[in-house]
């Protein structure tokens, strides 16, 4: 089944691949991190989660309570 999946995954555009993991991501995963940094779910690039990062926030990143 994944070598199937590969060999037509690999024949796709890059928009349609795009599309592809948009739709499973918001529709078919639930949420891995309920209730802990909630908020929509950052980009896929090369393997690293580059999701949107407040970077002037003065909180703690594990609680969430202000430095």
């Amino acid at each position: 089944m994944i070598e199937t999946f590969d060999t037509w995954y690999n024949k796709l555009t890059e928009a349609q691949k795009k599309e592809v993991l948009d739709h499973i991501f918001n529709k078919k995963i639930k949420s891995l991190n309920e209730g802990l940094f909630t908020g929509p779910i950052g980009k896929l690039e090369k393997g690293l989660f580059t999701g949107p990062i407040n970077a002037t926030s003065r909180t703690c990143p594990t609680c969430r309570k202000p430095l």
